[in-house]
């Protein structure tokens, strides 16, 4: 503007210059008894000589009386580069362990800047890296007044109540941080997280489908930790003896998983305890065909306490025919042929499963097929390998005292993740060196049969080498 205003005004100055060289006038001003007489071309001369000095005059007076809010603006920029500088030198002191340093900069910071979300966040970051758990949590407190630091105040806490062992308290910021969260994927991986190892599997569900529904777990994934999640759910209720609930969440898990063996096991036994044979004869038969187990066998075998042995084999080998080749089939094959003393058919189908793997249990049934035949020099030879080679780990689940699958709310969370994530059994009975259901074979064998796998299985708890080995995982 005051380039465009001097502008106008020269040129103004310059057309009554060009006007003044034609036309001698004179300029006359009259101030009370003061009388001033010029020609017409002084007093343009006179006119541009005044605006010479009074523009400058002007803008240095503007100038000045700035000054105090330059000055002010350029301090408060200091201040925050300064300020700036603080809390990066403190970010980088506490994560270098300067502890003292990062508090020393996290002061400085708060007094430089008017930013107290930074300053808060440096405050707690130092605390925290210093161990000075109480400090850090009252830092993170402060940022739940902010609306957009809240979330990262809530994830702050949930860290620091983990670390003093209060769970609850960490569960209640994660529940909070969910309702909060976006995008942030953490507060669903946290509360799933606390939820299960609480084993609060309802809790669980519930937070799975919130985190399914935001997209942070893929579909099958979801599915089968849903699946794990109802099995734990029915397990407990069925301790609780809520039997309709127990069958209702079975029944939803084996829906989701149907090759599931805990929750067909479990499922089957709920109904047969309810007296529906039937149903759960086809709910094992369904679970054999998605995925053969030794569990499954088994409860399919104890469904009819006073069945004639004769239409127990029968039906025995119905089952097989479902799967005919894989090697669960092959091993009942073999000791319902061992039952009917047809020691070849035995040896042959033993002779595939060994194949597949050399274990305890089908090296403990070799020797229930050489004591069959009379053959106690072989017996011995079997049982001495049954007391080194890998023990099954879908065999150790089988409780030789009670049902398959007693696991404790520990081994259905490990389970969650480990089925639920790469579709996987975990075997919680050969993990912590439990005895495995050696003399529970899927049939009632002879007595020489018998004795001799119990034989086995006592040869196997005295023996240390019994232990499991790398490859007896599944």
């Amino acid at each position: 503007m005051v380039r465009l205003a001097l502008g106008i005004l020269i040129a103004v100055g310059a057309a009554l210059v060009v006007m003044s060289i034609g036309d001698q006038g004179r300029v006359q001003i009259e101030w009370g008894a003061w009388q001033v007489q010029m020609t017409a071309l002084f007093a343009v001369i006179v006119f541009f000589a005044f605006l010479a000095v009074f523009m400058p005059t002007i803008r240095f007076l503007g100038v000045v009386m700035d000054a105090p809010g330059r000055w002010g603006k350029a301090n408060a920029r200091n201040r925050l580069k300064r300020g700036q500088e603080a809390l990066a030198l403190g970010l980088i002191a506490a994560e270098s362990g300067e502890f003292e340093e990062a508090r020393k900069q996290a002061a400085r910071g708060a007094e430089l800047i008017e930013e107290p979300r930074l300053a808060g966040l440096l405050e707690a970051r130092a605390a925290e890296v210093s161990g000075d758990t109480a400090a850090a949590e009252r830092a993170y407190s402060g940022m739940l007044t902010h609306e957009d630091t809240e979330l990262l105040g809530r994830k702050g806490l949930l860290q620091a109540a983990l670390k003093r062992g209060d769970r609850t308290a960490a569960m209640t910021h994660a529940e909070a941080a969910m309702k909060l969260a976006k995008s942030a994927e953490w507060p669903f991986k946290s509360l799933f997280e606390l939820r299960v190892q609480a084993a609060d599997w309802e809790g669980a569900l519930d937070a799975l489908e919130d985190g399914e529904r935001k997209r942070f777990v893929e579909p099958k994934v979801a599915t089968r930790r849903r699946a794990v999640l109802l099995t734990a759910a029915a397990a407990q209720a069925e301790r609780e003896r809520r039997p309709e609930k127990a069958d209702d969440m079975a029944e939803k898990a084996l829906r989701l998983a149907p090759g599931f063996a805990p929750a067909a096991a479990l499922a089957a036994r709920l109904l047969a305890g309810e007296g529906k044979v039937w149903k759960a004869q086809s709910v094992l038969e369904e679970a054999w065909e998605h995925a053969p187990h030794p569990a499954i066998a088994h409860a399919y075998r104890d469904l009819k306490s006073d069945e004639p042995r004769a239409e127990r084999a029968k039906r025995m080998a119905g089952l097989v025919e479902l799967k005919p080749e894989h090697r669960e089939s092959k091993i009942i094959s073999a000791e319902l042929a061992m039952e009917r003393m047809d020691w070849a058919a035995a040896q042959d189908a033993l002779d595939h499963a060994y194949r597949e793997n050399p274990s305890s249990r089908i090296c403990a049934l070799y020797a229930a097929l050489a004591r069959g035949r009379g053959d106690e020099n072989a017996a011995r030879q079997w049982l001495a390998q049954a007391a080194v080679a890998p023990r099954e780990a879908d065999w150790s689940d089988l409780d030789p005292e009670g049902p398959a699958f007693l696991y404790e709310d520990a081994d259905w969370a490990r389970l969650v993740y480990v089925f639920g994530d790469a579709g996987q059994l975990i075997h919680p009975r050969l993990e912590r060196g439990g005895r495995d259901a050696g003399a529970g074979s899927v049939l009632a064998l002879p007595p020489a049969a018998r004795a001799a796998i119990q034989d086995a299985e006592h040869a196997a708890v005295r023996n240390p080498a019994t232990g499991a080995t790398p490859g007896a995982a599944a």
